[in-house]
C-alpha cells in the first residue's frame, strides 16, 4: 500500500545526534567501547577521526570517514581476536565478556545498516547462525578456508582419491582438528562435517549468542549473506566498471587512464583491496563510483591523490611507461598511510 509519510519527521527528530571520535591507530578498542551502548543503532551517528599528532583529519562526508574506520576496524579484529586462514573463527579472550562480544555484533549490524559493509573474512556459516539460527553454507567448504594451506591439500585430495593420500599425513591433521575416529573413505565426509560444525559452530557457541541477540531481528535485511559476501568481494573487473573518466580526454591522459586499467587487471585481491580502500576508504566492493581527474604534478610531487570521502582518485599525466606508473601506485597504496588530507 502507499506508505504514510506523516510519521517521518517524528521519527527523525527522536534520533539522538551523536559524534563517535575515534583516534587513528585506535578504532579497534575504542569502537567497541563506544558500541558497549545499545542504543547506538538507533542513535544518527558520524565519526570523527583524529590523527596521531592530535589534530583533526580533514573530511567531507562522513561515509568515507565511515568506511576507514570499519575497514580499520575489522583488519585489527582479524588480528587480534581470530584464528583460521581465509576463513577466520573469533576465539575467546579472557578480557572479552558478554558485553565486548555483543558491540562487536553491533558494529557488524552497524556497517551492514549504514555502508553494507560485511567482516567478509569471518566464516559465513557463524553469521548465518547468529542471524538465522541454522547455516545454509556448506560447513565442510567454509572449514577447508580454514584450515592451513597443507591441510587443506590433504582433506581435498582425501575427499576425491582416499587410497592415495598420506596416510600418516591424513592421521597427523585428522589428530590435530581432535577428530579421535581413524577416516576410512566412507566416513571421511561424515569426519569432515563434525569437525566443521565442532570449529565453526561449536566452538564459537558463546559469540555467536552473543551476536544472535543483535542479528536476529536483522535476519530479513540478512537475508542472503552468502550472496552478500560474494558482492563485497573486489575482482578486477568490478573494481574497472566502477572508475569514471572525464568525458574528453588527451592522449596524454587516455595513456594513463590506460595504465590505470591495466594496473587493475593485473592486480591480485590484496592490491584491489588497497586500491579500494585508498580510493574509497572501503577495502570491500561497496559499488561506489571511483571518479578520475588527471593532475600536471612532477617530479617529487608526483604521485596518485585519492579523496576517500567523495571516491575521487587524482592521476598524474606525465608518467613514460607503465612499469613506472605502476611501480608508483604500489609504491602509495603498499605505504598503508590512511590518511585523508584532502578536502
Amino acid at each position: 500500500g502507499p506508505i504514510d509519510n506523516s510519521l517521518e519527521p517524528f521519527v527523525l527528530s527522536e534520533r539522538v545526534k551523536k559524534i563517535l571520535v575515534i583516534h587513528r591507530g585506535q578504532a579497534f578498542r575504542q569502537l567497541i567501547e563506544h558500541f558497549c551502548d545499545e542504543s547506538v543503532l538507533t542513535d544518527d551517528i558520524s565519526m570523527k577521526v583524529i590523527l596521531p599528532d592530535g589534530r583533526l583529519e580533514n573530511a567531507v562526508d562522513e561515509g568515507g570517514v565511515l568506511r576507514d574506520v570499519l575497514s580499520e576496524f575489522w583488519h585489527d579484529f582479524y588480528e587480534q581476536c581470530t584464528l583460521g586462514n581465509s576463513f577466520k573463527v573469533p576465539y575467546l579472550r579472557h578480557d572479552f565478556g558478554q558485553q565486548q562480544w555483543e558491540s562487536i555484533g553491533r558494529i557488524i549490524a552497524f556497517g551492514w545498516q549504514r555502508e553494507k559493509y560485511l567482516p567478509v573474512k569471518i566464516a559465513p556459516v557463524m553469521l548465518e547462525q547468529a542471524a538465522h539460527g541454522c547455516v545454509t553454507t556448506s560447513l565442510v567448504d567454509c572449514f577447508l578456508r580454514y584450515v592451513t594451506e597443507s591441510d587443506r591439500m590433504i582433506l581435498e585430495s582425501c575427499r576425491s582419491h582416499f587410497e592415495d593420500v598420506d596416510k600418516e599425513e591424513l592421521f597427523e591433521v585428522m589428530d590435530h582438528h581432535n577428530s579421535r575416529r581413524v577416516p576410512t573413505a566412507d566416513n571421511i565426509e561424515q569426519l569432515l562435517e563434525e569437525m566443521a560444525h565442532q570449529k565453526l559452530i561449536q566452538e564459537p557457541a558463546f559469540v555467536i549468542e552473543q551476536w544472535h541477540n543483535v542479528l536476529a531481528p536483522m535476519r530479513i535485511e540478512l537475508q542472503d549473506i552468502a550472496a552478500a559476501y560474494d558482492e563485497l568481494q573486489p575482482t578486477s573487473r568490478k573494481v574497472m566498471k566502477s572508475i569514471a573518466y572525464p568525458a574528453t580526454m588527451n592522449l596524454q591522459q587516455k595513456h594513463t587512464g590506460r595504465y590505470l586499467s591495466t594496473f587493475l587487471r593485473e592486480s591480485d585481491k590484496q592490491h584491489l583491496s588497497l586500491f579500494l580502500r585508498f580510493c574509497t576508504g572501503s577495502d570491500l566492493f561497496l559499488g561506489k563510483t571511483i571518479t578520475v581527474s588527471f593532475t600536471q604534478l612532477e617530479g617529487f610531487q608526483r604521485r596518485p591523490i585519492a579523496h576517500t570521502c567523495g571516491c575521487y582518485l587524482e592521476l598524474p599525466v606525465n608518467y613514460d611507461n607503465y612499469p613506472e606508473f605502476c611501480h608508483e601506485m604500489n609504491k602509495v597504496l603498499e605505504s598503508n598511510i590512511w590518511v585523508m588530507d584532502i578536502v
